[in-house]
């Protein structure tokens, strides 16, 4: 007898082992939606098991996180041979893109502030003053300062406090005919391709930054639609509506871009219910900038990431530059902006520049670096051949 016969059984292959049903090793991925993973091993799983585990199944555990409290245990024991029995721990966990650890956001929850109204009671145009309203870089989606949840509430109580100034402003004798709600770009973060960390900070998909920018834009008009005989949904685009390609640079038109879509889509979508909204009129950029006439004044909007250089110099030379090109703007009086997060206000030029603050909730990176933080906040104002000599008046942060 050779030694292999000898050694016989020994060298037969261990059985290969059953897995629980639906406890077979192996992971199941989306980028956008996550999925599961599924693996046996000995002992506990801790997380430097799992960056290993995700690694090996071909995903960057610095992209790829476990969602807290979704890991599940089951022991198994199986045949090995010779009566033996192994016992197997078999451990099954829900994954995600990686968010920066913030808490998943309740888009549902936050968008059930949005409620379908009555028929409005129709006003009579009487002349007078506009009322202007600047929607400003709410960011939606932005991770820091709270997050989106922490955004919207201010966004919606800025919205509430603002209506209350336009009814005390009525209260006080100004007739107000017209109310501008002007988006005036950087509605929503986006998810990448803007700074290198954004898709570590975002707390929103494209898709629900998209849906509250909607529903935030919608709550607006609603408010206002019973205050004045005219409601004006204008928008401009800003660089975080940007349609970009992986290099992070906008590929396509600079009016493809999303910070005008939500705002058109709003408007198509209130012009399904007349009864209310008949008096909307949407007036979407001509290119980077929007001009309208209120109440005799001409008003310009642009979201000035297209200056060279910022600050006041900045955004004056952009608008010397569009007077002596004769564009648009040359004919505006105000000319309101975003981009730059902090209120300014300068009549150097002879004509005013209003430049409001944001929504978001700051910057770390760029508090960090410069020492320089500036509070959020919306800006409306009156405007009209009737408010003096400037064709402005009781302009107020709320």
């Amino acid at each position: 007898m050779n030694v292999d016969e000898l050694l016989g059984n020994a060298r037969k292959p261990d059985p290969k082992p059953n897995h629980p049903k639906g406890w077979e090793p192996g992971v199941v991925w989306s980028p956008t939606k996550g999925g599961t993973l599924v693996v046996p091993c000995e002992g506990d799983a801790d997380p430097a098991f799992w960056a290993l585990v995700m690694a090996d199944w071909g995903l960057d555990p610095a992209l790829t996180e476990i969602v807290p409290d979704s890991v599940e245990i089951r022991v198994w024991d199986q045949a090995i041979g010779d009566g033996k029995v192994n016992r197997a721990h078999y451990y099954r966990c829900r994954i995600r893109p990686r968010r920066a650890g913030m808490a998943a956001v309740d888009v549902d929850e936050l968008a059930a502030m949005v409620k379908r109204k009555r028929p409005r009671k129709p006003l009579t145009p009487a002349g007078g003053v506009g009322f202007v309203v600047n929607l400003s870089d709410w960011q939606l989606g932005k991770g820091e300062g709270g997050g989106t949840p922490a955004t919207v509430q201010r966004i919606s109580d800025a919205i509430d406090a603002t209506v209350q100034r336009l009814k005390d402003l009525r209260r006080i004798g100004h007739n107000v005919d017209t109310v501008a709600l002007v988006g005036l770009g950087d509605i929503v973060e986006q998810c990448s391709g803007h700074y290198a960390s954004q898709a570590f900070t975002v707390d929103c998909t494209r898709r629900e930054q998209l849906r509250l920018a909607r529903l935030l834009a919608t709550y607006a008009v609603d408010a206002f639609a019973e205050l004045a005989p005219t409601i004006v949904l204008g928008a401009v685009p800003g660089n975080h509506g940007e349609n970009r390609n992986g290099a992070g640079k906008a590929y396509t038109t600079v009016d493809d871009n999303d910070d005008l879509a939500v705002f058109e889509q709003v408007g198509e979508a209130l012009a399904q219910n007349p009864s209310r909204y008949d008096h909307v009129e949407l007036d979407l950029a001509s290119g980077l900038v929007l001009t309208r006439d209120i109440a005799g004044v001409c008003v310009g909007w642009t979201h000035m990431h297209q200056a060279r250089g910022g600050g006041q110099k900045g955004i004056e030379d952009y608008w010397r530059g569009q007077v002596m090109g004769n564009h648009p703007l040359a004919s505006a009086r105000i000319l309101n902006t975003g981009h730059y997060h902090h209120l300014l206000i300068s009549e150097a030029t002879s004509r005013t520049v209003i430049q409001v603050p944001s929504m978001d909730g700051g910057s770390a990176w760029f508090t960090n670096g410069t020492g320089q933080a500036s509070p959020p906040g919306m800006v409306s104002y009156l405007a009209g051949v009737d408010c003096g000599p400037r064709g402005w008046s009781d302009l107020v942060v709320l």
